[in-house]
């Protein structure tokens, strides 16, 4: 068992985020082998630009605020409360619509 203090975690800017912090919650760091969890918090105009994770599922919750995603697929206007899948190498990117900072938890499963 890891216990882990979400707000003890340095936040984070991925490449090709921007006006974002990323708190990294489970990655290979603490052992993870197949799984990374993230909480992401997206100031207003906050987006990422188009990229893919070949090997890779994601889930997006989102907790406050309202999220843009734009997938090859089609686009979603997602609010509190709703979640997107984003299946292994689906184009995605994400933006903040909130008024204010949009909250979210990005579970990320990776394929072997």
């Amino acid at each position: 068992m890891k216990v882990i203090a979400i707000d003890e975690l340095p936040g984070v800017v991925p490449d090709d985020h921007y006006n974002l912090l990323s708190y990294r919650i489970v990655s290979a760091s603490i052992g993870a082998k197949a799984m990374g969890a993230s909480l992401g918090r997206m100031e207003p105009n906050g987006r990422t630009g188009p990229h893919a994770h070949e090997n890779a599922e994601q889930l997006f919750i989102i907790l406050k605020g309202e999220m843009l995603m734009k997938t090859d697929r089609g686009e979603a206007r997602l609010k509190k409360g709703q979640a997107v899948f984003i299946y292994p190498g689906e184009v995605h990117e994400n933006y903040n619509v909130a008024e204010g900072e949009t909250e979210y938890l990005v579970v990320t499963s990776k394929l072997s």
